[in-house]
């Protein structure tokens, strides 16, 4: 499973950074169209415009949730390296202390 979320966070990453030029240059191509007289190529540009606006947010949304996973799955890999004492739940520290 990490390789798969590793490489889910490698391309949202990329995604991430690389669809808002996209935007931008297809926005504009649909401003210079628009202006151009072309209204109908306007508004096509504008509707896939926003169709990668939403595949921009879904890349953002997936990077996230992968780097958690990573982090999560870290952070479990390090606990099984601790030393019996620091794996202690909260309740296992306050039964000691009373």
């Amino acid at each position: 499973m990490l390789p798969t979320v590793r490489r889910l966070l490698a391309w949202g990453v990329a995604l991430a950074v690389l669809l808002p030029l996209v935007i931008v240059l297809v926005l504009a191509l649909g401003g210079l169209l628009a202006g151009a007289g072309d209204s109908a190529g306007g508004a096509i540009c504008s509707r896939i415009g926003l169709a990668v606006g939403l595949a921009w947010v879904a890349a953002v949304v997936t990077t996230a949730v992968a780097a958690g996973l990573l982090t999560l799955e870290a952070d479990r890999q390090d606990a099984g390296r601790l030393p019996p004492e620091a794996r202690q739940t909260a309740d296992d520290r306050e039964a000691a202390g009373r």
